[in-house]
């Protein structure tokens, strides 16, 4: 078998720097994710330390229950040796902030959903149309917008970012609420219409996951197609 002509047209190298560039970005968020679900921990860890100190000092009375523990005021006093970021003002039970920093509270939703579009931006304003370029499929000064979203759709379509881009929308421009068109998604099958978009840990791994699928695949179109000649006997 002779050797495969290699595609001038294709800039490898620029698909090298974007596999790199990729890979940089998953690698913030996802340090991103562990560093705040670290945190989520912690703030849990402290309120339930808490209510194991009051459950000991009010055993055999009334207040020993866990809605009066839950009502009692949560303050970030003993987390900053100063005020931060408008800690002083801020206000919640403690049952409140058990609650939000459980896997599948609020904070977790937030997080998720904050990945989801840091993601799919980086992907549609960026990524994209530089794969795409690199690829040789469009020219870098092209300024007609009709002509450049009919290359991108035709050279760079991919399910995976198809689905993250309706669940974008969801967040974005429904207040977090799954979307008619969720139900055309073609590989993530979480949601169905007004569902809540809520991105937990458990579904944000297959997401880390499958997008580090697509960071292998992107980082294997760096090198140029090479076959061996092998001699028949």
């Amino acid at each position: 078998m002779s050797p495969q002509k290699v595609d001038s047209s294709v800039d490898y190298r620029r698909i090298g720097e974007l596999s790199r560039e990729f890979t940089a970005l998953w690698t913030r968020l996802q340090a991103f994710y562990l560093d705040a679900a670290v945190g989520f921990a912690c703030v849990r860890n402290i309120v339930e330390s808490d209510h194991k100190v009051l459950r000991n000092l009010a055993s055999g009375s009334d207040l020993n229950s866990k809605d009066f523990r839950d009502s009692l005021t949560f303050g970030y006093e003993r987390i900053f040796s100063e005020p931060f970021c408008t800690s002083a003002i801020h206000t919640a039970t403690k049952g409140e902030v058990r609650k939000r920093n459980e896997p599948g509270g609020s904070n977790f939703i937030t997080l998720g959903r904050l990945c989801i579009v840091s993601f799919y931006d980086y992907w549609n304003e960026y990524l994209r149309r530089e794969y795409v370029i690199a690829k040789g499929k469009l020219d870098k000064y092209e300024k007609d917008e009709k002509t450049v979203r009919a290359l991108l759709k035709k050279h760079a379509s991919f399910d995976l970012w198809g689905d993250i881009r309706l669940l974008r929308q969801s967040v974005v421009h429904n207040r977090g609420f799954a979307i008619s068109e969720i139900r055309k998604c073609n590989l993530i099958h979480w949601f169905k219409p007004k569902d809540s978009i809520d991105i937990t840990p458990d579904k944000m791994t297959v997401l880390f996951r499958a997008l580090l699928v697509f960071r292998n695949e992107l980082d294997a179109q760096q090198y140029p197609p090479t076959y061996i000649s092998v001699p028949r006997r």
